[in-house]
């Protein structure tokens, strides 16, 4: 018997990957990890000193990061309701990444910390959410059809 025998024929056996907690949980667990993260993040001397002498900027980003942290909680919520029903383990993963980036963002832009890595999370994890949904959009498209047709006949 060959490596590569031996090899498939354990693969076959071993058991599909489970999680140990809901998925729908990990989300918001993972949303919530990238955010005390982005917390701890410091501001550099120079854009703190920038942050102090310009208020109007200040309160212009700490605007943008509320709508941004509106749209991450949506995004979060949109996830959580998806990952309710099967889904394949790559796109839980991503599904599980794409909100806790968006999540961070606002965090950091928040707190004037690095706005350009808030901006690039926020949008890598739009990106990527998008990208989930179109790979999805056929079970996606027919799980928002059932749950609309659901709460239409009751």
């Amino acid at each position: 018997m060959s490596d590569a025998s031996v090899l498939s024929a354990a693969h076959a056996a071993a058991p599909p990957l489970r999680w140990a907690m809901p998925r729908p949980i990990l989300a918001i667990v993972a949303a919530l990890i990238a955010a005390a993260t982005a917390a701890l993040a410091v501001p550099d001397a120079a854009t703190a000193a920038n942050a102090q002498s310009d208020a109007e900027l200040v309160l212009l980003l700490r605007f943008m990061a509320g709508v941004k942290a509106v749209l991450a909680l949506a995004a979060l919520g949109a996830v959580v309701w998806r990952l309710g029903y099967a889904a394949s383990p790559f796109l839980s993963a991503v599904y599980l990444l794409a909100p806790a980036l968006m999540v961070a963002a606002p965090v950091l832009i928040w707190q004037i910390a690095p706005t350009a890595l808030g901006a690039g999370l926020f949008h890598g994890g739009l990106a990527l959410l998008l990208l989930a949904l179109f790979a999805d959009r056929g079970q996606t498209s027919e799980l928002v059809r059932r749950t609309l047709l659901a709460r239409h006949t009751v």
